[in-house]
């Protein structure tokens, strides 16, 4: 019980250090909040208060690091809803502020802790104003760590996005999201930008959400925890995008994920759930089943096989996705020998 109290008593300590770091400007934007119109001169005044802020991020020199800390709060304080009453044109005019001065201190923050300190403040801004800023940071930051809160900071935009939908704005995300995707990326990056594009309902993101997961989960294996929670949370993106969308071709995008899903995850994956929801996401939306049995990996991926072929049968996918290599051998060996691959056991009775 006691630790609600430290944690409030921590915040209030941040937000105290923000602001003493603010005034030592001896400007104050707190006449600005609720205006309706930001001006020229209250532009100007933003710009004079961000100085010292951007200075204090990318001084890598500083021994205790709370004048950074301090300002990091005293922008995100300053430029988010939850910093006070603030009205759309000042969080409107802050951001691009911020976003420009982000942009004229790049040649100055050289360091791997002055670039993140940057990102992280753009990324915690969470104002579509930071969109184009961290997509360009996705495709040319040196550091995986800056990277890494690019993605995260779009992944958090989004949720502000869909409040007010921009269908440009959300065809520019999924664009860029999709560029980053298609090289090699700590699979917690891969995270957020999965996580983002399931979030978005754009049309583009639905067909880089597919594109995206079949090309992943080629390089990937689901016995990784990360990769297969970011799997998991695929589902239910995939299968939302699938309901929205009217596209046909959309719609058969979206089952040749699927289709590379069931191909290419090998069980045991670190979600023992994993192909039992991709079993279900399946039989929701088809209203088919395979007769899935959870529980024996074995069976659990002919199931997921007999998935494969049963899209393929009925025309939902116009053919066979490229299988595993192990997959594509067994197949191999069974037509070589004329065999035939095992069947499922039976379920057991129901008792009575």
């Amino acid at each position: 019980m006691r630790r609600i109290p430290l944690v409030l008593a921590s915040v209030v300590m941040a937000v105290v250090a923000g602001r003493a770091v603010a005034e030592q400007s001896t400007v104050f934007l707190d006449s600005l909040h609720e205006k309706a119109a930001i001006s020229d001169g209250d532009r100007q005044m933003i710009r004079q208060w961000l100085g010292p802020q951007i200075s204090a991020l990318i001084a890598s020199t500083e021994p205790d690091r709370k004048a950074l800390l301090a300002a990091r709060v005293a922008i995100l304080f300053e430029g988010r809803k939850e910093g006070g009453n603030r009205s759309p044109a000042f969080l409107q005019a802050f951001a691009e502020e911020t976003v420009k001065a982000i942009e004229a201190a790049d040649r100055s923050a050289v360091s791997a802790e002055a670039r993140l300190n940057l990102f992280m403040v753009a990324g915690s801004l969470k104002r579509p104003e930071t969109v184009p800023l961290l997509l360009a940071a996705l495709q040319k930051e040196p550091y995986a760590a800056s990277k890494y809160w690019a993605a995260r900071g779009l992944n958090l935009t989004a949720d502000a996005v869909i409040e007010n939908p921009t269908p440009r704005l959300e065809q520019d995300m999924a664009d860029g999201v999709g560029k980053a995707l298609e090289v090699d990326l700590p699979s917690v990056t891969e995270m957020q930008l999965f996580e983002m594009l399931g979030k978005l309902d754009h049309e583009r993101a639905h067909d880089v959400l597919a594109d995206s997961l079949g090309k992943f989960i080629q390089h990937e294996t689901a016995a990784d925890p990360i990769v297969s929670q970011i799997l998991a949370s695929a589902i239910p993106a995939l299968e939302k995008a699938y309901a929205r969308e009217v596209r046909p071709e959309a719609k058969v995008k979206i089952l040749s994920a699927y289709a590379m899903l069931c191909a290419w995850i090998m069980p045991p994956a670190a979600d023992p759930t994993l192909l039992f929801t991709i079993n279900a996401s399946l039989e929701k939306i088809t209203g088919e089943k395979v007769g899935f049995q959870q529980g024996e990996p074995v069976f659990e991926k002919m199931a997921m096989m007999e998935w494969v072929t049963q899209l393929v049968r009925t025309k939902k996918i116009a053919k066979l996705p490229p299988l595993p290599p192990a997959i594509e051998d067994v197949i191999k060996e069974y037509r070589g020998t004329g065999g035939a691959a095992p069947a499922a056991p039976a379920p057991a009775p129901e008792s009575k």
